[in-house]
């Protein structure tokens, strides 16, 4: 028996997992503290919705998942919601004023690290629901990830580079616009520009993510041809999840150190293009959001 769909939860361990491996776990974080209380007190629920539009859990796969989700909600309440706020006040005085290239890919760091620790902890609860899955909901994995990726390529990929840069500014208008404000059109044809120069894309993304997925659903497979173990399952997954954001093969490790460096330059560009209103509005967000995650951590 299958939960109706419209019940409970944010991204599903996978799609937000998906994510994280390629732009890191600690933007979703911080972007829910931004949302308010409510939201945040919600999205547990949210999570398992998802989890479960990507699976279709069984009734005692669905309970499985829903108390792995809770654990990890309170889990991070707990560990990481006072980094989050320490990480938010030290971003506000960020953006008072520019930002090196190196003081970027420092914040990038911690990001790194709270994202370590937040797949550790998900991994053996997630691992604890994959261990029961059955060959239809493998099936039913790719064609979410199917679906997923097919609307990455409608809103994100375009065959001109222009255009496709385009889009992705479209991207950090939306989420960079609830920090600064609207960006003016000067500020939008400079972000272009630099996009264009980047080395990595939309469908770069994409890659990525589809990386990330082929390897998950081999591991469902093997799980269940293997008749893999709770804690095998666990460390395999990790070791997926890792592999995205840190991985130690010499050739992506190169290429991901690149990226890196080239995101860094990015992020410090963008702050020295903005207005000294822009950065007065964002350290007023900023604090805002650091006041929320202090009541959230108020009600523990």
């Amino acid at each position: 028996m299958k939960r109706a769909l419209d019940e409970d939860t944010p991204c599903p361990w996978l799609e937000r997992s998906a994510r994280w491996a390629v732009i890191g776990v600690c933007a979703l974080l911080v972007s829910a503290c931004s949302i308010l209380q409510a939201v945040y007190e919600q999205a547990p629920r949210y999570v398992q919705w998802r989890t479960n539009v990507a699976h279709h859990f069984t009734e005692d796969q669905y309970e499985l998942a829903r108390t792995g989700i809770r654990r990890w909600f309170e889990w991070h309440r707990r560990e990481q919601m006072p980094q989050v706020a320490r990480l938010l006040q030290q971003a506000a005085l960020d953006v008072r004023g520019p930002i090196t290239p190196e003081l970027a890919c420092e914040r990038r760091d911690a990001y790194l690290a709270m994202s370590k620790q937040a797949f550790a902890a998900a991994t053996p609860l997630a691992a604890a629901v994959m261990v029961h899955l059955g060959p239809p909901q493998v099936s039913r994995v790719q064609a979410f990830f199917e679906d997923l990726n097919e609307g990455q390529r409608e809103k994100y990929i375009a065959d001109d580079p222009r255009e496709q840069a385009g889009l992705a500014v479209d991207f950090i208008e939306e989420w960079g616009g609830l920090v600064y404000g609207d960006f003016s059109d000067a500020q939008r044809e400079h972000l272009v520009r630099r996009v264009m120069e980047l080395p990595f894309s939309a469908r770069t993304v994409l890659q990525e993510l589809q990386r990330f997925q082929g390897r998950y659903v081999q591991l469902l497979r093997d799980t269940q041809a293997q008749k893999l173990s709770t804690e095998q399952v666990s460390q395999r997954l990790l070791a997926i999840l890792l592999d995205g954001v840190d991985p130690q093969e010499p050739d992506r490790k190169a290429q991901m150190q690149r990226w890196v460096r080239a995101g860094c330059a990015f992020a410090a560009d963008l702050q020295a293009q903005t207005t000294p209103a822009q950065r007065e509005r964002a350290e007023r967000t900023l604090m805002g959001w650091r006041e929320d995650v202090q009541e959230i951590l108020g009600q523990r």
